[in-house]
């Protein structure tokens, strides 16, 4: 399957993102091997210092149901808000 680029590339993390999630049509949130998250606004800028805390890989985040909340998962077997 090939697609076409519409928009340059988000840059910010120092590994591999093994997550992403799209909220409210305005903020997008990665998770990284770096371990940390990361929240963007869809016009490609980081929104803040990225969210740090995690021991390991995150490889899980999700916006709560009302976009007011970021929930990542590690490696590191916890689960931060």
């Amino acid at each position: 399957m090939q697609g076409n680029v519409i928009e340059r590339p988000f840059k910010g993390h120092t590994d591999e993102i093994n997550s992403v999630a799209f909220s409210n049509g305005k903020y997008i949130a990665s998770g990284s091997r770096d371990r940390t998250v990361r929240l963007w606004d869809i016009q490609r800028l980081a929104v803040g210092q990225p969210f740090l805390g995690h021991g390991s890989t995150v490889t899980a985040v999700t916006f709560s149901p009302d976009g007011q909340y970021i929930v990542s998962g590690s490696r590191d077997r916890t689960v931060r808000l």
